[in-house]
Formats: structure tokens, C-alpha cells, sequence
């Protein structure tokens, strides 16, 4: 990765001397900002170009090159990379597409074959179809149109699947300064846990921003994300893409809730990975972690020199889930003796006086306050004004007086005076552009700390019986399932399984009435559809007449169980995510489910408290507290059903495509599952 990222010398391979040519553009952009390396021209056409001595093949040349970059076409690529690869050169960059004109009658695509060449040979390649990388450490831009290079290193390290992206963030006018930007293409050999494990490693890197397409590496690209969150870095993700969720699950309620961008998501919060929505939102979270400054333990507390605009900051914090501190006696005393009559000391607060300027008093206390993490000054820091001036001294002499990040949020983002916002980021107060997006990138800059390492999944039972029960339909019958839960103590309805009219009678009266009485054939998935579930049976002959009628549509193998009462409905399920793995889905059931979507999705195991933590994200936590009134859900015993289920899905998950627990009923009296569908993975896949 260093010869790649960091190269001593390097070949340009197609190297032009024709104006305009790809090859010269790239040339000229390799030597245009000081770096100091060897540079080879390689083109059998030329024995000059640029000033340089040309070649006329890699074969030819003086020495060995670290990295080669490929500036020709499609057509040539594989028998150049191939000559590469036999005569040792360790990196590469590869611009084109890998396109085809018309696709190889059999086998793998070129793209396939260039990766192939590469891994054999252990190359470590940056592309193909990719806009190149800029290194401002070492003063070298490998790309043929890259932005302009900045006076000096920075503190971020990039890697973009989108190259319009790449640019633009590189070309921002905001002072925020990349060590190392690439624009990693199709990753043909390198993939982004290759290009974060390299960035982690520099000494000059303190947070890295990650625009990704897809995770070619899914398992890489976490432990990458670890090992630099070991070292106090953290790793921001703008995941696009999103609204194509990719959705495979038909069978099973809990799939419709838990799409591939949930899945993505729980992944990246497991690992400590930043999640953000928009390039906004993501520029603001790398500005505040590029500076030399962490939050403190606590909240964000802001000065503002706007009541309109105080007011915009607190509904956009309760909008994005912000909780806005609340100062401390001394200090909400001291900013009364500092504001105006009148003026209250609340957070944020609002210090324009009576003609008076009280921002630096107000925000010097502000960042003193123990419930504060970092100190905020909101005001819009406009263009031509003075006042610029004024704000941006005040920010700096309130940095100096406090060991806390100092940042600038400005509300109307367009109206920042970018000369300022340079100044102030340089000197390592953020500049933030944007009152959401300031606000999300502030809320995980104070949140964020190293992730701890997930639970190890329990020693638990075998299965491999209940699963040779499952027979020819997809899921496992429902007598094997309940066994299922019995082994591994999920707590559910109790239940008999019978044949006949009389037998549904007996095992009615045996349960206690009232019961339901559902369809146990294991070919119909979804029972109510098929008229198979009849409900409030309130006596024998009503048991035995249910028989027959759902015998009569659905066959005579019949489920009699307890008929729950009361209670909140939930719905607990896991899908099978190709890239991560067993997914939980945990939500509201019954109607909520449709209509809501109120879900949440984690990996497994996940504890108790975990698990609490999971269902006061859902927006309809209260009518689990007792809302309005009614009796409260006996929490405990739900998180302990959660919690089992979930080291259930670590262990055994993978033999499962997915897990529906549908409803589950959470009342005073404790937590049991109502039904339950278990769909075995395919036979022609793993488990």
C-alpha cells in the first residue's frame, strides 16, 4: 500500500506528448506540485517528453518502479498489466472502464481477469475506472484532471467510490485539508478496508471520510474501521445508493422492515463507524474531527446572536434527536450577570444585548460549564462584514482559554465568509455550514468513542435434529418449532398439536379457554390468508367445530394454543444480509407494522440492556411504559426474550434465510411469542 499511496518513483505507461492527450494531462499533474520522486515516461514512440527521458517499455526502464499508471486503452490493458505483474512492479493504477466491445464468448470479464492478474502477483492496484489519488504529503497527484492541491498536508484521509465526489470534496473552499485522497474505482485488487488500514497508519491522519457504493469487503472493511478507532481515529461512511434496498425477503413479515441499508447501518454503529446522510452533513463531521480537539465528556452548548435563529437551532435539535444540555447553577447565575435584563440564560443562548456585543463573555462561560462537551458561537459570519472580523477573534481567544473544541456553526450557509472559514479552520476551530447538518455532525462528534468488541456468542445447543424435521416446505413445521424454543428458553403460548376434532376439544379444555386454534400444515406459511386461524374459542364444541373448519380448508394438522391477552405486540425477526450476516428486526406488530414501520435493526448477540436501549429508539416506546394509563410492559422479560433470541440468531442464525416471531406479546405479566416462523436457508446454500 505504501509503494502504492506513497510511491518513490513512478511510470506513466502511455505517456503523451500530444496536447490534451490523457496521457500528458496525467504526466504533467504527477510533476506539477513539487513531488520529489522519479518520474519515467513509457512510450516506444518518444525518447522525450516533457523535458524527461522516455522509454520504450517497462522492461526497458533504468529501475523497478513502485507504482505504474496505466494511460491507455481498454484494448492494451491486460497484456500491460500482465508485463507488469512478471516483472515485479508492486502498485498500479488502472483509469479505464475495463470495458469490452463485444463480451468473451465464456469466462470471467476483463475486469475479472485485470483483478486476477493483480492478487496472483500481489499488486496493489487503485482502480480501474477511477479518477487516480492525490497524496499532499509527498506533493503527488496521480490523476489526469485532479483539483487543485493544497498549500500543505491535512488531517483527513478520503477514499470515494464516486470520483465527482472525490473531486469536489477535494476542491472545497472551506479549509478543510486531505493527507491522502483516492478515488478507488472498481477495486478490481484494493478495496476501501486496504485504502482505511493505510490512512489509519499515518501519522498525519485524524478522522477518514468513506464514500461507498457498496462494501466489497465487508468483514475487512470493519476490522479496518476498528483498528482505527484503536488508534483515536475515527471513520466516517456517506453510504449512497440507499433507496434501492435490494429487498429478497417475501416470507417473512420482519424482511419488509429490515432492508440492506438497515442492515448497513447496524453494522457501521457496531463497529463506531459515522453514519451520515448527505455530503453536507458528512464535510461537517470531518471539518470538526480534523482539528486537534476531542469533545469532552457532554453535550453541545451554543451562543447564538439571534432569537429567530436561537429558536431554528432548538426545533432543528429535537428534529435530528439532539438533547440540548442544561447549564449548571453557577454558570445559568454568571450569564445572568453577563446578558441583559430580561434575557434568560438557557441553552442556546441568545447574547445579542442591548446594543452590546456579550458573544465572548457568554460563550467563555458556555464552554466552562461541566454538561458541556463543546462550545458552539452560531451567527451566520457574513461576508464584507466587520462583524466577521469580530467573530472570528472572539473564537479564538475563547479557544485559548479552554482545553474544550471551540466551533462555528453558521445557520445560512451560503452566506459564510469563506477567507473566515479558512482562517478559523486552520487554527482549529470547525466551521460548520449548515444548522442541520452541523447539528447531526455534533451530535456524533460528541457521541463518538471507540466501540467495544461485541459480546462473544453463548455455547449453545445443536439444532442439526430440529432442522432434519423441517421436510419439504421451506420452514420448519410448528411442532419442530416450538421444540426449537423450548431448547434454547424462548418463552411462548402454550400449545398442543392435534389431529381431530375430538383431540382439539381435549387439548382446549386442557390449556383453559378461551384458545385459537391455527393450521398446522408446514406448506401454508402464512395462515390467516389461508383461513386457517380462528379465534376466541370459548368451549369444547366451538374447538371441535374450528377443527373441521380449518381441517376442511387447510388439512386436519392443527395448532391449539393459549390465546393471548392484552398486552403490546411486537415483532422480532432476523434476515440473512449477504454481506453482514444474521440481521435483527425488532418493531411494533399488529397494525403498527404496516403502517408505522416503527422497527429498529441490530446484529446479534445483543444484551439486556442492549436490548433496552433498542426499544426506546422505537417511536412507540410508550405504549410499552404504561402510556395513557394502561399497565406498564414488564420490560425486564421482554429484553430477556430479545436477548436470548438474539444469541440464538449468533449462533445457529445462518442456518435460517429468515425468523419471524409475529407477535410477540409484552404485558405486566411477562414476554411470550404468539407465532413464530423459521424458513431453513435453501439446501443449495450454506448454513
Amino acid at each position: 500500500m505504501a509503494q502504492l499511496l506513497r510511491p518513490r518513483s513512478v511510470a506513466v505507461v502511455g505517456a503523451s506528448a500530444r496536447e490534451g492527450a490523457f496521457g500528458q494531462r496525467l504526466l504533467r499533474a504527477i510533476r506539477a506540485n513539487g513531488y520529489a520522486g522519479r518520474v519515467m515516461p513509457v512510450n516506444p514512440g518518444h525518447r522525450e517528453i516533457e523535458g524527461l527521458a522516455c522509454h520504450p517499455s517497462l522492461a526497458e526502464l533504468p529501475e523497478l518502479p513502485d507504482l505504474v499508471a496505466f494511460a491507455i486503452s481498454d484494448a492494451r490493458i491486460e497484456a500491460a498489466l500482465a508485463e507488469a505483474a512478471a516483472l515485479g512492479v508492486p502498485a498500479a493504477a488502472i483509469f479505464g472502464r475495463g470495458h469490452e466491445p463485444e463480451a468473451a464468448a465464456a469466462g470471467p470479464d476483463l475486469p475479472a481477469r485485470l483483478g486476477a492478474i493483480a492478487r496472483g502477483a500481489g499488486m496493489a492496484v487503485c482502480g480501474g475506472n477511477c479518477m487516480g489519488f492525490l497524496n499532499m504529503v509527498d506533493r503527488l497527484a496521480v490523476s489526469a484532471g485532479p483539483p487543485p492541491m493544497a498549500a500543505g498536508p491535512g488531517t483527513v484521509g478520503l477514499v470515494s467510490h464516486s470520483g465527482s465526489t472525490w473531486s469536489g470534496l477535494l476542491g472545497n473552499q472551506r479549509g478543510i485539508r486531505y493527507s491522502h485522497a483516492v478515488s478507488a474505482g472498481q477495486e478490481i485488487a484494493t478495496t476501501v478496508a486496504d485504502y482505511v488500514r493505510f490512512l489509519a497508519a499515518q501519522p498525519e491522519t485524524r478522522v477518514i471520510g468513506c464514500v461507498l457504493e457498496t462494501l466489497r469487503d465487508p468483514e475487512g472493511f470493519l476490522g479496518a474501521a476498528a483498528a482505527a478507532a484503536a488508534r483515536g481515529i475515527p471513520v466516517a461512511v456517506l453510504k449512497i445508493g440507499r433507496s434501492e434496498l435490494g429487498r429478497q425477503f417475501t416470507l417473512a413479515h420482519s424482511g419488509a422492515l429490515s432492508g440492506a441499508q438497515e442492515v448497513f447501518a447496524a453494522a457501521m454503529e457496531r463497529a463506531g463507524v459515522i453514519s451520515t446522510d448527505s455530503i453536507a452533513e458528512l464535510e461537517d463531521v470531518l471539518a470538526l474531527f480534523s482539528g486537534p480537539r476531542r469533545a469532552a465528556a457532554g453535550g453541545v452548548g451554543i451562543v447564538t446572536d439571534s432569537g429567530g435563529e436561537r429558536q431554528l437551532i432548538v426545533d432543528t435539535a429535537e428534529a435530528v434527536g439532539m438533547e440540548l444540555p442544561r447549564f449548571g447553577a453557577a454558570t445559568r447565575a454568571r450569564l445572568e450577570a453577563v446578558l441583559d435584563p430580561g434575557m434568560t440564560p438557557d441553552n442556546p443562548v441568545d447574547s445579542y444585548g442591548d446594543g452590546q456585543v456579550l458573544l465572548e463573555d457568554s460563550l467563555a462561560l458556555v464552554a466552562a460549564d461541566e454538561a458541556v462537551g463543546a462550545a458552539v458561537l452560531a451567527t451566520n459570519l457574513v461576508a464584507g462584514r466587520p462583524y466577521a472580523d469580530l467573530c472570528t477573534e472572539i473564537l479564538g481567544r475563547v479557544q485559548a482559554g479552554t482545553g474544550k473544541p471551540v466551533a462555528l456553526l453558521s445557520n445560512v450557509a451560503s452566506a459564510a465568509s469563506l477567507p473566515h472559514a479558512v482562517r478559523l479552520q486552520e487554527s482549529g476551530v470547525p466551521v460548520l455550514l449548515g444548522t442541520e447538518s452541523g447539528l447531526r455532525a455534533l451530535g456524533h462528534f460528541c457521541r463518538w468513542r471507540p466501540a467495544e468488541a461485541p459480546p462473544a456468542p453463548p455455547a449453545l445447543p445443536g439444532i442439526a435434529d430440529l432442522l432434519a424435521a423441517r421436510g419439504a416446505g421451506p420452514a420448519l413445521p410448528v411442532a419442530a418449532a416450538s421444540r426449537l424454543m423450548d431448547r434454547f428458553g424462548l418463552p411462548h403460548a402454550r400449545r398442543r398439536f392435534v389431529g381431530s376434532a375430538e383431540a382439539a376439544a381435549a387439548a382446549a379444555a386442557e390449556i383453559g379457554f378461551p384458545v385459537v386454534m391455527k393450521t398446522a400444515n408446514p406448506a401454508i406459511l402464512h395462515k390467516t390468508e389461508h383461513g386457517g386461524v380462528v379465534l376466541g374459542i370459548a368451549d369444547a364444541a366451538a374447538a371441535a367445530r374450528a377443527h373441521a373448519a380449518i381441517a376442511a380448508r387447510c388439512g386436519p394438522a392443527v395448532e391449539v394454543a393459549e390465546q393471548v391477552a392484552g398486552g403490546v405486540e411486537l415483532i422480532l425477526g432476523m434476515t440473512a444480509d449477504p454481506d453482514f450476516g444474521p440481521a435483527i428486526t425488532l418493531g411494533l406488530g399488529g397494525v403498527w407494522t404496516e403502517l408505522m414501520q416503527d422497527a429498529v435493526t441490530l446484529l446479534p448477540p445483543v444484551s439486556e440492556a442492549g436490548a433496552r436501549a433498542a426499544l426506546a429508539r422505537l417511536r412507540g416506546f410508550a405504549l410499552l411504559t404504561g402510556y395513557r394509563g394502561a399497565p406498564a410492559a414488564d420490560l425486564a422479560a421482554l429484553c430477556r426474550l430479545i436477548a436470548g433470541f438474539s444469541e440464538f440468531c449468533a449462533v445457529h442464525g445462518r442456518a435460517f434465510a429468515e425468523i419471524d416471531l409475529n407477535p410477540v406479546k409484552a404485558g405486566p405479566g411477562g414476554a411470550v411469542i404468539v407465532d413464530q416462523l423459521f424458513v431453513v436457508k435453501g439446501r443449495g446454500e450454506t448454513a
